[in-house]
């Protein structure tokens, strides 16, 4: 199963990974989608949202921007991360990462 995590903020993917309220997680089976679920965000500090993802079984991330260290939490836990991404709606971009034609820029934060 893939697990892809999308930060959200006012119900739009927001423009940094630690500023959302909100991560919509889809799972996929087959490159079928078999669920959403838009899931709060619990309180943040340092490091929280990198390892609650991963207590959330994610297997992907796909945000337009996001540290380097929260960049390598989740590539030491094997998830991979797609950066600067065009901010579009979520559904239009899992069916990108499923043809495989997602574009990034890799443009992260500056922190």
């Amino acid at each position: 199963m893939i697990k892809i995590a999308f930060p959200i903020i006012d119900n739009k993917l927001s423009s940094q990974f630690g500023n959302c309220t909100d991560f919509q997680i889809y799972s996929i089976v087959n490159s079928i989608v078999v669920k959403e679920e838009l899931i709060p965000l619990p309180l943040h500090q340092p490091d929280s949202i990198p390892n609650w993802l991963v207590k959330k079984g994610v297997s992907d991330v796909i945000t337009t921007g996001i540290g380097l260290k929260a960049i390598k939490i989740l590539t030491r836990h094997k998830i991979n991360v797609f950066a600067g991404v065009k901010a579009k709606d979520t559904k239009i971009l899992v069916q990108e990462y499923l043809d495989g034609v997602l574009e990034t820029s890799g443009i992260l934060c500056d922190h």
